[in-house]
């Protein structure tokens, strides 16, 4: 998996709307980066979002 996923490949990941995913973006709730050639979400503020990194980490 890429470091920096498109909005579109999280609504993929996730089963949701891509609305969905900039909701969160633009709540706070999720990280993102301004890219060239739009938004991007680190992996690892996905996993953090999710809940995923604590499980890694153990």
């Amino acid at each position: 998996m890429p470091k920096l996923l498109k909005v579109s490949e999280v609504a993929d990941f996730t089963g949701t709307h891509e609305r969905t995913v900039r909701r969160w973006i633009r709540d706070g709730r999720l990280g993102a980066v301004e890219h060239p050639s739009g938004l991007r979400v680190p992996r690892r503020s996905l996993w953090r979002f999710l809940g995923l990194d604590l499980a890694l980490s153990a």
